[in-house]
């Protein structure tokens, strides 16, 4: 009985010696990483504090920043929380607050939601190479400073590193009762009967880096180099949209390659166009007609199979121009 009581009180003793060793680290390399140079990108917080004793660490970091200035990046939000187990670091729980600003070249967008969190386990090892993540948000917000917003009931992103690259990345979206910006719904509504609400929006694709996801990335400056869309699919009333592919980056950045598009019910598709800025309303009939050549190709002329098509900078929609291609990086 004795050396049970004993043996107990040294693994106590050591497993809380683990403990601190393990949390004053981390709160080390943690306060390290922000105040150590990250080149054109700045990083801040206010506060950083560990807790968790004895089975976990709670990690909060206080008003974290991390901003692009030069390229009008930047994210910000009043807190930051990941919490591990001591017996499994590797597997990190995150939660964000209920409202996070978020910088782009375009303004800055207010992301709300009543609950955001996360996970992300890495490769247990020297590289700590990305496995997978888990991010998933109730009734998210996105909020732009001119006005506009576009919410949805959930939003889910996950991903998983493909077991046979490294450097490949599988990742999966779905977004639930989706509701674009009400400038854009007002423009629709005149010109169609599609509800207001976009019921569902999935894909599946594998995204190509050039460089694995892991501890060196800040050296090896990884980049998307290839999208292989496996499936999509946008629900939107009696429309229907599904679309498969593959796109690559150019050396400089731009996306180059072929989507192909399933639409039924495609003549919901040329009001929506027209109420995102893509064709102006004066060309609509002629867009109309077109697409209607195009679908009395097949066998149902109610259902359109279109390519996407970018090169050379510029993207179309078959015969249709809608102006530059976006970029990968």
């Amino acid at each position: 009985m004795r050396a049970i009581v004993v043996a107990t009180f040294v693994a106590a003793v050591l497993w809380a010696g683990y403990w601190f060793v393990g949390s004053r680290l981390m709160e080390r390399e943690v306060t390290r990483w922000f105040a150590a140079p990250h080149g054109e990108m700045q990083v801040a917080q206010a506060g950083i504090a560990l807790r968790g004793f004895p089975n976990r660490f709670d990690l909060t970091v206080t008003e974290p920043a991390v901003a692009l200035p030069e390229r009008g990046w930047g994210w910000s939000a009043p807190f930051a929380q990941a919490f591990m187990m001591t017996w499994k670091p590797w597997h990190v729980i995150a939660a964000l607050p209920q409202e996070q600003a978020i910088d782009t070249p375009t303004g800055r967008f207010t992301l709300t939601s009543s609950q955001f969190e996360g996970s992300l386990v890495v490769v247990p090892g020297t590289a700590l190479t990305l496995d997978r993540t888990v991010v998933s948000a109730d009734n998210p917000a996105l909020r732009h400073d001119k006005g506009w917003e576009v919410s949805a009931t959930k939003a889910t992103v996950a991903t998983r590193l493909m077991p046979d690259d490294a450097k490949a990345h599988e990742i999966g979206i779905e977004v639930t009762t989706l509701t674009p910006p009400a400038d854009f719904r007002m423009s629709l509504a005149g010109q169609s009967t599609l509800p207001e609400i976009i019921e569902r929006l999935h894909i599946d694709a594998v995204a190509m880096f050039s460089a694995p996801l892991d501890r060196f990335a800040a050296q090896t400056a990884p980049r998307l180099s290839s999208l292989r869309l496996k499936e999509g699919l946008l629900r939107w009333g009696d429309m229907v949209m599904s679309a498969s592919g593959m796109l690559t980056a150019t050396e400089t950045g731009l996306a180059e390659g072929r989507i192909d598009l399933r639409v039924e019910n495609w003549r919901q598709l040329v009001p929506v166009l027209v109420a995102a800025g893509l064709v102006t309303p004066e060309v609509s009939p002629t867009v109309t007609r077109a697409l209607e050549l195009l679908s009395e190709q097949g066998a149902d002329p109610k259902v359109l199979e279109i390519p996407l098509v970018l090169q050379e900078g510029r993207m179309t929609l078959g015969p249709l121009p809608l102006g530059p291609a976006p970029r990968m990086f």
